[in-house]
């Protein structure tokens, strides 16, 4: 019979296996100029990621800019005039 301690290594073995390395990108403050990610601009407005890019795909929100088939950025001076159009903190 296995005992308690058996079970919790063998499960602690099986998660160490399963783990998968998440990519994350830390969020900060606006730059003066250049260019933003995804996360940066969600933190700067306050939004989740699904209401961004329904404002994107409604108009609200402007679109960015492709850099690869998976980046997009957006002009830090783009969402600065979004900031001031809809009144946020900058």
């Amino acid at each position: 019979m296995s005992s308690k301690r058996d079970l919790l290594e063998l499960s602690a073995q099986s998660a160490a296996r399963k783990s998968r390395t998440k990519i994350t990108y830390a969020a900060y403050p606006l730059p003066t100029e250049g260019f933003v990610r995804l996360p940066s601009v969600l933190a700067v407005l306050g939004v989740s990621k699904s209401s961004f890019l329904n404002g994107v795909k409604s108009g609200l929100y402007p679109a960015g800019k492709l850099l690869s088939s998976r980046c997009r950025v957006w002009s830090a001076a783009e969402i600065r005039a979004l900031l001031d159009k809809i009144g946020g903190v900058k």
